[in-house]
This record gives structure tokens, C-alpha cells and sequence, in this order.
């Protein structure tokens, strides 16, 4: 457990010292300098632009995620310490790949546009805008000054929303579309992150098993029986043999297969901002070496990892 405390701590570690190298800035050359010239912050095109608009909007919702997803993993290293890998570990795994997906979800495909990219980061903002808003109203009351507050963002990164993109409707944003885009659902960015990574890195893992990776997960989340119910092997109680016990019995390998899964998650989303970014990866590359040292195998082969105890592969 412990080697794999020290990779989950080394994976937090690579994202801040690249944050604090690159200050998310792009280098010439490189497909978010390209977007930079093509989306400049402040946004021209916004009568009274917030302070980040434009590619510094699209980079501001990448970095959140990446930041929240090297922040699980931490915790997930503290667990592990702590020899905590029963329920616990699953539910941290889940929000790194969330994270790493919806990372993957703004930038998209290469070949998308910059403007494909900011309709995907407004829409990012403005879910995220709303249930700030509703979880306060809820929470507090819509009379609190907080409420009011957050409502009054809401409304105007919608007012913003359609300013920047004509033809907007509020139909349209009620139902997450924009742009010829729908933003996606947690479960379908997972998915469509792994469509990806089986497009441009070799991932074994097909669009169902992707599916089947997400459904455990958040079985283990929510929560359903099962999960838990998976972990008992019953055995003769040795005060009363004639009675069965309980005991909670989990695999050292499918600890380590599900802490792959994440690591693998965010450690292709990282590599993905930093050639997206045109950063030098010596940083990157020292995540690369600590995986080659502590999962031997998990970077060159693709299809590694069960999403359940009984098997199947997850990243």
C-alpha cells in the first residue's frame, strides 16, 4: 500500500510544480496559443467581459478539474497510509476520473475549433453557476445575501452566454445546449474520454466497458448493496462452529488495478494539457518514471485493472 500512497502523492505533486512553472500560459507554437490568438481574454466580442473570458475561460475550467482530480489523489495517498482500501478508495477514484474526463471533454478532439472549446467551457461555467445557486437557495434560503449574490452571477453568465453566442435560447440552455453542443453528462464524458484514449493512445477499454467501469463506481458512491456485499468471505465462526462469520476480504490486486484506473485517468489528461499547452514535460515526465517504477507495465500495456473485484478491465 504504501508504494501506491507514494504514486497516488506524486501525481498531486507533478500538477502543482507544473502549475507553478507554467502558470498555465502557452508556448508558440502550441494548439493553445493557437486558441489564444483565436479567443483573446478579455473577450472583444462581450460588451463588459469578466475578467476571464475567452481561452482564459476554456484553461480556467481545465485547470479546476485537473487541480480537483491531483487533490483526490492526495487524499487517496492519506488513505492508503492509513491502510483504508475497503470503501472508501472507490469513491475517490471515481471523482479522479470524473475530473480527468471532463477535462477531456473541454479540450475535445483535435479537431475541434476554438469555438466548440468555449461553448464546452461556458456551458462547464454556467452548471456549475447553477448549482452554486441552488445548493445556497436550498441550504440558506433565497433571501440570504449569499443566494442573492450567486443568483445574480447565474443571471448574468447567462445574459453573457447569449451575447457571445446569437441565437441562444433559454430553451436551449435549460436543456445544457449551446452552440450545436450539449454539455455531457458525468457518466458520458467518462465514456467519451476513453472513445479517446482508444482513438490516440491504444486503450483496450470499448465504450461498454467504459460504461461498466463508471456503473461500479458509482455503486460503490451512491450507495447500492453489492460493493460492499462483494467483500464478505464467509467463513466457520471459531467460537461457534456451527455459525458463519463475515470477514471483509479484498484483493492487494484489485487495489492496485483501481488505483491505476485513476492514476491512468489523470495522468493522460496531464499529458494531454501539457502537449496541448506545448509545455516541456520533465516535470511530466517524472510522473512517467514513478508509474514505469511503482504500476511495472501499466503505461505500455493498455488493458490493465478490474472495475470490480471479480475482474474486467479499467483503464
Amino acid at each position: 500500500m504504501l508504494e501506491l500512497a507514494e504514486l497516488c502523492h506524486i501525481c498531486r505533486v507533478v500538477f502543482h510544480r507544473t502549475a507553478d512553472r507554467f502558470h498555465w500560459r502557452p508556448t508558440l507554437g502550441s494548439a493553445a496559443e493557437v486558441l489564444a490568438a483565436a479567443l483573446p481574454s478579455p473577450d472583444p466580442l462581450l460588451a463588459a467581459p469578466r475578467l476571464e473570458t475567452g481561452h482564459r475561460l476554456v484553461a480556467g475550467a481545465v485547470q479546476t478539474y485537473l487541480l480537483t482530480a491531483a487533490g483526490h489523489l492526495g487524499a487517496l495517498s492519506a488513505l492508503y497510509r492509513a491502510g483504508e482500501v475497503l470503501f472508501t478508495p472507490g469513491m475517490v477514484v471515481r471523482g479522479v476520473i470524473e475530473c480527468s474526463a471532463r477535462v477531456f471533454w473541454v479540450l475535445g478532439d483535435r479537431a475541434d475549433g476554438p469555438e466548440d472549446l468555449l461553448v464546452r467551457g461556458y456551458l462547464e461555467e454556467l452548471l456549475s453557476a447553477e448549482e452554486a445557486k441552488k445548493a445556497a437557495g436550498r441550504l440558506g434560503g433565497k433571501s440570504t445575501d449569499l443566494y442573492k449574490q450567486l443568483d445574480n452571477t447565474y443571471r448574468n453568465l447567462k445574459a453573457e452566454i447569449a451575447g457571445r453566442f446569437p441565437g441562444t435560447t433559454l430553451d436551449g440552455l435549460s436543456r445544457w445546449m449551446l452552440g450545436g453542443q450539449t454539455l455531457a453528462k458525468p457518466g458520458e464524458a467518462v465514456t467519451s474520454m476513453y472513445g479517446l484514449l482508444k482513438k490516440h493512445a491504444g486503450s483496450m477499454v470499448t465504450s461498454k466497458i467504459s460504461e461498466g467501469i463508471y456503473d461500479y463506481l458509482s455503486n460503490v458512491t451512491h450507495p447500492t448493496l453489492y460493493p460492499t456485499r462483494d467483500l464478505r468471505e464467509w467463513v466457520p465462526s471459531s467460537d461457534h462452529p456451527d455459525e458463519l462469520v463475515a470477514i471483509l476480504h479484498v484483493e492487494t490486486d484489485f487495489v492496485e488495478r483501481q488505483t491505476a484506473a485513476a492514476v491512468l485517468a489523470y495522468y493522460n489528461a496531464l499529458s494531454y494539457v501539457t502537449s496541448f499547452f506545448g509545455w516541456s514535460t520533465d516535470i511530466h515526465d517524472q510522473l512517467t518514471e514513478a508509474i514505469d517504477r511503482l504500476l511495472p507495465g501499466a503505461l505500455q500495456n493498455p488493458k490493465v485493472a478490474p472495475a470490480v473485484p471479480s475482474g474486467g478491465p479499467i483503464a
